[in-house]
């Protein structure tokens, strides 16, 4: 699921329109906070996350691990939240292990970290990471060509070390983060050029379980056709293809490289003649079942790998999710969903549904009260300037 520039830039400004908490717009110094903020990460840069991290130390904030910030908000603790946060990220991916993890350690303090653990390789090793560059081992630059453009995930056995050492806390950020089919209307195809990210395929609305651990490789699914598709958490109608439309299409495809005809309409003919076999499709079929089957095998992966304390709380990928998302997570007895810019709500206060956690860009780091504050102006052309190279910005 991704944006257009245009897309995320309309993101971008909607949100600031939208409502961040107050600290956010405070032209001054405000003493307190009214709430806990809670911060959002995807692909970690060192220099930058360090210099949160050194901004929060050095103005008195605490990093709250996920079941301190749990306790406080379900008011299992009575604590002051005036200068409290939590650090919160997504996927799992490799420059978690190669840099946050060292420098949460270093600084002695926590993040919670939202993992896939259906694409989540065994790993038979552990990559080199800031504490080798530290160790003169090896260089940084060595540690960021691992993996340059942090398009792989962590290991389990990067994730039980860094889940051991007390300062990454570990929960769920789904079973695949995928997407559903929602009709039968062609909105793509899988080709050889396609990427394969795990944390961001375009063929996730075709795995089952017997994906579980298992890294996914364009040969299997070049080919297939791409229907329109929602975030597999929204719980809501799908539009189901059967394991014989998969092989039909890749029978058809290899067909059609020899005949050297047009592959992709020979594919949308078919899927046209065939709309009404339900040996092919099913589009009577609720997607209620499949997240509840996601969220709890999950679960069942990240205690198999750590224990029974990690696991039980969620991330919705994309922040996409509804109220039978809600359901299912009270059934599984799930303890919080973490979601991102809510519009009725700015900030985490003691006595909130734990089910709505409200997330804001780690950007804003710098505008918590604080020496060293930086303009919101400042952070926003920065953002625009990363948004307009096409660079990683979470």
């Amino acid at each position: 699921m991704k944006h257009s520039i245009k897309d995320q830039l309309a993101i971008e400004i909607k949100s600031l329109f939208a409502g961040y908490p107050q600290f956010v717009y405070s032209k001054n110094n405000i003493k307190n906070l009214d709430g806990i903020p809670v911060f959002v990460y995807h692909t970690i840069e060192p220099e930058l996350f360090e210099a949160h991290l050194m901004y929060l130390k050095n103005n008195g904030y605490k990093t709250l691990s996920i079941y301190e910030f749990y306790d406080i908000l379900t008011k299992k603790k009575s604590i002051s939240t005036k200068k409290m946060v939590l650090l919160t990220i997504d996927d799992a991916r490799s420059s978690v292990w190669r840099f946050a993890y060292p420098l949460l350690e270093k600084h002695k303090m926590h993040a919670t970290v939202f993992v896939i653990p259906g694409v989540t390789e065994e790993g038979t090793s552990l990559r080199k990471n800031l504490k080798n560059s530290w160790n003169n081992e090896c260089s940084i630059e060595e540690i960021h060509k691992i993996d340059s453009d942090d398009n792989t995930l962590c290991n389990w056995n990067e994730i039980k070390e860094m889940y051991n050492s007390g300062f990454v806390n570990i929960e769920s950020h789904t079973l695949f983060h995928r997407e559903i089919f929602i009709n039968s209307k062609i909105a793509d195809y899988i080709q050889e050029d396609t990427e394969v990210i795990p944390y961001n395929f375009k063929g996730s609305p075709y795995y089952t379980k017997e994906n579980i651990g298992v890294q996914p490789t364009l040969e299997k699914y070049v080919g297939l056709p791409l229907f329109e598709s929602a975030p597999i958490m929204f719980a809501g109608p799908k539009f189901e293809v059967s394991g014989e439309f998969r092989n039909k299409c890749k029978e058809i495809y290899n067909n059609a490289l020899e005949s050297k005809s047009d592959w992709k309409k020979e594919i949308e003919n078919f899927v046209i003649k065939e709309a009404n076999n339900k040996k092919y499709f099913n589009s009577e079929s609720s997607s209620e079942k499949d997240t509840l089957e996601d969220l709890q095998f999950a679960r069942d992966q990240i205690h198999k790998h750590l224990d029974s304390d990690a696991g039980n709380h969620l991330c919705l990928p994309w922040t996409k999710g509804n109220g039978k998302t809600i359901d299912i997570c009270h059934e599984l007895d799930i303890k919080s969903c973490f979601w991102g810019v809510l519009d009725n709500k700015k900030i985490n206060k003691v006595g909130d549904n734990p089910y709505y956690i409200s997330r804001i860009k780690n950007d804003f780091v710098f505008r918590l009260p604080g020496n060293g504050r930086d303009s919101l102006f400042s952070i926003y052309m920065y953002k625009m300037k990363r948004r307009i190279s096409g660079e990683k910005v979470y």
